[in-house]
């Protein structure tokens, strides 16, 4: 009997141990928890365990774990606890845990530290690596995802220390189409699909937006003023991991047949032009491609493109009705560096543009159908 009183108390006293993994530290409005058939009402101070499904409602959910892991749950989000193993006196342990919906802010604590491959982050279409560090997951109704690296000297209010230059840890986020590694404070990564790859990372400029609510309802922009989610839309379609379907793969291959084909002729006929109105007293020497002779004409004045505003469309003259071409300009907002890409009216290409770690870009292609990109990347040293 005393064996068994014995195992009965240590048993126990291990369940009590799985069960108390963290607790509520900050709460504001209202929230529960979902715990096998059971809802909790949240309080400060209630107690968290393995596999409890955090819910906010109106309210705003900090929980603190026992390896000083912290996680945010913003208004109306749903955060899963899968795992929590934790020994304090070696620091090793294990955690998982995935966003489900919403806004879910994630600091790393020591079980990171000590071994970054013993925790699991997932959203419903990608998987985290952390290497110690804060980032932020946002899931929509679909279960699309954008993940945000935040800076390590970031305090309450989303406002830099003034005087600091920010850093960040690292996190690699996946899927099994591929991945993509974010280190620089501020990037982010769309991942619409688990069956497509994360897009590359665009950096964000919350210029004080709160963290909070969904940020795929309400997306941040990029330091150019353009919105996150369009951005990484573009910088996908500018690596070519945008998926198309049987169909725009053959359109697009009968395309670029027939573009091959006006291109073999128009040059032709520009060969045969040349050679008849100048002979060969141009053979011999070589000169820089200015705009006007990739056009072909004198560019006398330009429009800007309602769609894009780096884009303008290029007249023959003065009176706007004769289009004979697209331009791309852009200047950094340090003013370091200048982009200035002029291309003939028939293009079919994408232009992609990163200056200082902001990218932009725009399909110079009807239907949004292009053949070939052209890549510039900028950054001041």
């Amino acid at each position: 009997m005393r064996g068994i009183a014995l195992f009965i108390v240590a048993f126990l006293l291990a369940s009590s141990a799985r069960a108390d993994i963290g607790s509520v530290t900050e709460l504001s409005g209202t929230a529960i928890i979902k715990r096998g058939k059971d809802t909790i009402a949240v309080a400060k101070g209630t107690v968290v365990a393995m596999n409890d499904k955090v819910e906010t409602k109106n309210g705003k959910v900090k929980i603190t774990f026992k390896d000083n892991t912290t996680v945010n749950v913003t208004e109306s989000s749903s955060l899963v606890i899968d795992d929590f193993v934790f020994d304090p006196k070696s620091g090793a342990g294990k955690l998982a845990l995935k966003a489900t919906s919403g806004t879910v802010r994630y600091v790393s604590g020591n079980i990171a530290a000590n071994n970054p491959n013993a925790v699991n982050i997932k959203t419903p279409t990608a998987a985290i690596a952390v290497r110690g560090t804060d980032f932020v997951m946002s899931v929509n109704e679909t279960g699309a995802s954008m993940v945000m690296l935040m800076p390590t000297c970031e305090i309450e209010g989303n406002i830099n220390l003034k005087g600091l230059t920010c850093g960040s840890g690292a996190i690699d986020v996946e899927t099994p189409a591929g991945i993509v590694k974010m280190n620089k404070p501020y990037q982010a990564t769309l991942v619409e699909t688990a069956a497509n790859p994360p897009s590359p990372p665009v950096v964000v400029n919350l210029g004080g937006m709160a963290i909070g609510n969904n940020l795929m309802i309400s997306p941040p922009k990029t330091q150019s003023g353009m919105n996150i989610i369009a951005a990484a839309r573009q910088a996908a379609q500018a690596t070519g991991d945008a998926k198309k379907d049987d169909k725009d793969k053959k359109e697009d291959k009968d395309d670029h047949k027939d573009n091959e084909k006006q291109h073999a002729a128009l040059n032709r006929d520009k060969e045969h032009s040349k050679n008849k109105d100048d002979g060969d007293e141009n053979k011999s020497s070589a000169k820089l491609l200015q705009p006007e002779d990739l056009l072909e004409n004198q560019v006398a004045s330009r429009e800007a493109s309602s769609e894009n505003e780096f884009v303008f469309k290029l007249y023959k003259d003065k009176s706007n009705t004769q289009q004979i071409g697209w331009q791309w300009e852009g200047l950094s907002q340090n003013g370091r560096n200048y982009t200035n890409v002029v291309l003939p009216l028939d293009t079919k290409i994408q232009v992609v543009v990163s200056q200082d770690m902001v990218v932009n870009s725009y399909i110079f292609a009807p239907g949004g159908k292009a053949q070939g990109t052209i890549t510039v990347v900028q950054q001041y040293r």
